[in-house]
């Protein structure tokens, strides 16, 4: 009994095991009130047009982020009619939810060129190297906020929602 669980821990400080880390999966899931709904792959993100954002981190130093826009990615998941926000389309916004179940609100507004200057998106890289495990393989990076909170690691799922009066 004790040799194994030496050889246990033994596994697990050389491999560097982490279960919620090795539960991620290399996808995420674009669903909700969109047209085509569709799975985020290294395929996918490799085919879609890379962007690049620097922002300054905790530390307190900028970091450069490749990756591709939030908004092409719901132009691809015919999030918005027409692809011209406006009227009900407004009221629409999206989830996004992280391997350890954080989740982030953003207005369709903040991520759409023909309100904003800023370009939200998912990246894959930071600095030119593939994101760290504990922060990818995908992670929301929202230029222009005081605050990194809504830049979240590991992303699962973005799903676009409508808010509704109760």
């Amino acid at each position: 009994m004790m040799r194994n669980l030496l050889t246990l821990s033994l596994l697990i400080l050389f491999t560097g095991f982490s279960g919620p880390l090795l539960a991620q999966t290399a996808t995420v899931v674009v669903g909700g009130d969109v047209t085509k709904p569709f799975t985020i792959n290294a395929a996918i993100f490799a085919e879609m047009k890379q962007v690049k954002v620097t922002v300054k981190s905790n530390d307190g130093h900028e970091h450069e982020y490749s990756g591709i826009s939030l908004f092409d990615i719901l132009t691809k998941a015919e999030a918005v009619p027409n692809n011209q926000l406006r009227g009900k389309s407004l009221s629409k916004y999206l989830l996004v939810s992280a391997a350890d179940g954080y989740q982030v609100v953003i207005a369709l507004p903040e991520i759409d060129p023909a309100f904003t200057d800023k370009t939200v998106i998912l990246a894959n890289k930071q600095d030119g190297e593939e994101l760290a495990a504990n922060y990818g393989p995908y992670r929301l990076i929202v230029p222009g906020d005081k605050k990194p909170a809504r830049s979240a690691m590991r992303v699962t799922n973005i799903d676009v929602l409508t808010a509704k009066k109760p």
